[in-house]
């Protein structure tokens, strides 16, 4: 998905969801793009295009790291993260 076909897709206002390495962009409203339930506005969607079809795997990870965090599933993977050092501090501290 090139970013000319990205804006033709907003530009057209279609209902159905767009496809972009493997995430699901949906138009929500005017100017506002849902990316995997995470809400951008257009600029910011475009942009994740860009990141997403770079040939660096930096800005892959960065996008979807952007993409984590605005639908709240990086929030949730911190949480977990936490909870499994506290265990294992527990575990070591315990022994």
């Amino acid at each position: 998905m090139s970013e000319e076909q990205f804006r033709e897709w907003v530009n057209r206002r279609s209902h159905l969801p767009l496809a972009v390495k493997g995430h699901t962009f949906v138009l929500k409203g005017d100017n506002v793009i849902a990316v995997d339930g995470g809400k951008f506005v257009y600029e910011e969607a475009l942009e994740l295009v860009k990141l997403l079809n770079s040939s660096s795997p930096f800005a892959q990870i960065n996008a979807t790291f952007m993409i984590l965090e605005r639908n709240g599933a990086l929030r949730l993977i911190v949480i977990g993260l936490i909870a499994v050092i506290i265990v294992v501090v527990i575990l070591l501290a315990s022994h």
